[in-house]
């Protein structure tokens, strides 16, 4: 058998081409992972650098640096004011033991001129009508951004592994269409056939302030079952929200709006603290 002869020049090219690839692999993460430059002139930021190291089935897939998650307000224009309480109320919810690992950074907007939609999502911030009152729809709207905010950032945490995808796979083949065999019973409500970010907020709130309701319901769905557990294993794994109610009385089989659902809003916040 003829041996194979390696010259060490060519030994020092793969080396070096490997040293290479490996530096642009590692940049490429960095860069294409979630990152967050803000205006530090707001009213209140609450940060800090963390290392986490993110487990999913056994494997360790990415360590990356995440900052822990602050508000910071801003005023369209600036002069207009908002109750303070609201602010306090929505800060609760960020800094909450049960979203403060699942949220990023979040600049929140109080845009004056803004009616409808009453909040939006775009990129990283989170646009509010200054109108909006202190009442279980306003913080179930707001809980509802904050699950298209786990879903981008939270569940999408590296290069490789979008874990909203078992999510989507559920009822959606593409953004807007369903699955040839998806009903409507496969759904919280009427507002998650929409697309499927929709579904995945939607189901998020449902998930949240109506869990005993969800729970019911998957017991005799088979898609509502893989959605009320994808929540409890891969957003709210250690038990959180399992078996709450912050509501009385019986939910209509469909609702167009989960947020509309009213509930105990003093108990939710109590809970949360």
């Amino acid at each position: 058998m003829q041996k194979i002869k390696i010259k060490k020049a060519d030994l020092v090219k793969f080396l070096s081409y490997f040293i290479i690839f490996f530096l642009l692999f590692f940049w490429y993460n960095k860069t294409n992972s979630p990152t967050f430059i803000w205006d530090f002139n707001s009213a209140s930021i609450y940060s800090q650098e963390e290392k986490k190291i993110i487990w999913n089935e056994g494997f360790l897939l990415w360590e990356k640096k995440q900052e822990k998650p602050y508000l910071s307000i801003s005023f369209k224009p600036d002069y207009i004011k908002i109750d303070n309480n609201l602010i306090k109320i929505l800060d609760l919810n960020i800094k909450s033991k049960y979203f403060k690992d699942k949220v990023t950074p979040i600049s929140l907007v109080i845009d004056w001129e803004r009616t409808d939609p009453r909040w939006q999502v775009s990129g990283n911030n989170l646009i509010l009508t200054s109108k909006a009152k202190i009442d279980s729809e306003t913080i179930k709207v707001f809980v509802h951004e904050l699950g298209h905010i786990v879903d981008i950032y939270y569940l999408n945490d590296n290069a490789w592994l979008d874990k909203s995808e078992d999510f989507y796979k559920i009822s959606w083949l593409a953004y807007n269409i369903k699955n040839k065999n998806a009903k409507i019973t496969d759904f919280v409500s009427g507002y998650s056939l929409s697309n499927k970010y929709e579904d995945f907020a939607e189901s998020f709130v449902f998930y949240i302030f109506h869990n005993e309701e969800f729970l019911r319901r998957s017991l005799s769905n088979y898609s509502l079952k893989l959605k009320y557990n994808f929540f409890k294993n891969y957003v709210f794994n250690s038990n959180e929200f399992k078996n709450t109610t912050f509501w009385s009385g019986s939910i209509a089989t469909y609702n167009w709006d989960s947020t509309k659902i009213w509930i105990n809003l003093k108990k939710y916040l109590y809970y949360i603290r």
